[in-house]
């Protein structure tokens, strides 16, 4: 297992900066998701890891190697892209053999590496099948199977599961996980589905506009986000402008309070909250010490397990709040309601 990092990579076409002095660490044997909108350089990073593309400036090293100008051949990756690109006309074990074929790896040695790693990916007895008698999650092991089969130091993935139903799609993140984590290989995968990120990986890296602005395990990312964007893409997010105070901000619906330090006193200051954190309380009924903001809802979300309520405060900020069914009281549209939470789930954000 190695390490990889990358040192201010940029990468520009004629006036597009796509990366901007981008700056990481991946660790040993761990998985990564590199997480953004489209447009954010998450997939020209990955391929410039991969030796895919030239980066414009910056180093990368794998396990301490400068690879940054190695050519591809030479960088010993395993590349999953979101077409799959399996050969049509040859059988699974063909497919997965083809690589360890073409670095002189023959006869029983190559088929007992494939055995394996077929076994691996749960599809032993489906040598001889054809892509095309596959289903879409099928393919998507085969294409595993043959980017792991000779044993690269670093997996690259390119959104390899958006093809797939939703369904399909969570159980092969259980799948992915399980082969990461059985084969032990660096893993980096692109997404710009933020539940996928948060199922797979043990660090997050989110991208905007050709940067990274936060990078981190997913828990301390979704808990602690850093700036508006990070918060606002990594899950939904409800926001709090004012003043700055000693411990919150002054708002028109009154103050709300934080754990985090705030900067100078009557600075403008964003606090965030993630709709899950709070709830919906009768009048008086906020616990010592909780936030406690009024709205007046707008839209009631029933999904089965939980619903969505829409608030809209006196500055007619508009406010989300999750609940679980068991919890939600007798809650009609346009009635007065008073949401609480904790101070220390509400964060300081940067614009």
């Amino acid at each position: 297992m190695i390490g990889i990092d990358i040192a201010s990579i940029g990468k520009g076409y004629g006036a597009l900066r796509v990366l901007d002095q981008v700056s990481a660490s991946f660790k040993a044997g761990e998985f990564t998701s590199l997480l953004g909108p489209s447009g954010s350089g998450k997939t020209t990073l990955l391929r410039i890891i991969g030796g895919f593309i030239e980066p414009d400036d910056g180093q990368i090293r794998f396990g301490g190697e400068d690879v940054t100008h190695v050519p591809l051949w030479r960088r010993k990756v395993g590349m999953v892209f979101q077409s799959y690109a399996l050969f049509p006309h040859m059988s699974v074990h063909d497919n997965v053999i083809f690589g360890l074929n073409r670095q002189g790896i023959k006869g029983e040695a190559a088929r007992k590496e494939v055995a394996r790693v077929l076994e691996m990916v749960h599809l032993t007895g489906f040598e001889q099948r054809k892509p095309k008698q596959l289903s879409g999650g099928q393919q998507q092991r085969v294409a595993l199977a043959r980017a792991i089969v000779t044993k690269p130091r670093v997996l690259l993935l390119d959104e390899p599961l958006s093809a797939l139903d939703r369904r399909l799609r969570q159980d092969m993140q259980i799948e992915l996980r399980r082969i990461q984590r059985e084969s032990g290989l660096t893993t980096i995968f692109v997404t710009h589905d933020q539940e996928e990120a948060l199922t797979l990986s043990d660090t997050v890296a989110i991208l905007d506009k050709g940067r990274i602005v936060q990078e981190g395990a997913p828990l301390d990312i979704y808990e602690r986000p850093r700036t508006r964007f990070a918060a606002s893409f990594l899950g939904d997010a409800n926001f709090f402008m004012g003043k700055s105070l000693a411990g919150g901000v002054m708002t028109p619906g009154g103050v709300i309070r934080t754990a985090d330090a705030m900067p100078a006193l009557g600075a403008l200051a964003t606090l965030a909250v993630r709709p899950e954190k709070m709830r919906l309380v009768p009048k008086g009924g906020a616990d010592p010490g909780e936030n406690i903001y009024t709205v007046t809802v707008r839209e009631i979300i029933y999904a089965g397990a939980v619903s969505t309520f829409i608030g809209e405060g006196a500055d007619g900020n508009q406010v989300k709040v999750l609940s679980q069914n068991r919890d939600i009281t007798d809650v009609e549209h346009g009635q007065s309601v008073e949401l609480a939470w904790s101070p220390a789930h509400t964060v300081l954000v940067v614009d």
